[in-house]
């Protein structure tokens, strides 16, 4: 087993045409000796190990597209979209049953974001996901899906220290999907949050 080394080179620009913002990127991952976490299932047995062994050359690139609209003062729009490539070496370890790191990312995936708020300090929002379909273990591919997030968000201040307040729901629409083969994503997440910043 050889130790991992990569260079990472990212290029980008950021334009305010107010009321668009508009970011966009690219990035290159050159890695060589990539370590691939390998939990092997041998066929037919149900019997596993965990295998670590080395890709010699992984390429991961892509592009970054996000844009934020404030069309008033109280709403804001962000959108961003992520598409990603890559190409490896052979190690000679690659089979349909097993992990295969480099192919467990999706190609495509969009973000959108909405931020109302509805009074001082307090913010409504709705987030979407959508993640591309791609490959898994055992030869299986794993669908894409879109998820949807609802929440509020309040912050205040009192003797020179910053409060935060916020509820959420996770999956509001109920989606069914996995992100890793074989584990089920919750139905529905909720929960609570508070904090303080000193």
């Amino acid at each position: 087993m050889k130790p991992e080394s990569a260079w990472e080179y990212e290029v980008g620009i950021i334009k305010d045409f107010k009321p668009f913002t508009v970011r966009a990127a690219g990035f290159y991952y050159d890695i060589q000796d990539f370590i691939n976490d390998n939990g092997i299932t041998s066929p037919g047995t149900g019997l596993g190990s965990d295998c670590l062994y080395n890709i010699p050359h992984l390429r991961l690139y892509g592009a970054e597209l996000e844009a934020t609209i404030r069309p008033f003062e109280r709403l804001h729009i962000t959108g961003a979209y992520v598409h990603q490539q890559y190409d490896a070496d052979e190690a000679g370890y690659e089979q349909d049953w097993t992990y295969y790191l480099p192919a467990l990312l999706p190609k495509n995936k969009v973000k959108l974001l909405g931020r109302y708020r509805v009074w001082t300090d307090g913010w409504l929002q709705l987030a979407a996901r959508y993640v591309g379909e791609r490959d898994a273990q055992k030869g299986e591919v794993l669908d894409d899906y879109i998820t949807m997030d609802v929440g509020f968000e309040q912050t205040f201040r009192h003797d020179g220290l910053e409060y935060m307040a916020s509820a959420y729901l996770n999956n509001a629409t109920g989606a069914s999907y996995q992100e890793q083969a074989g584990y089920e994503m919750p139905k529905y997440v909720w929960g609570f949050q508070v904090g303080v910043k000193f």
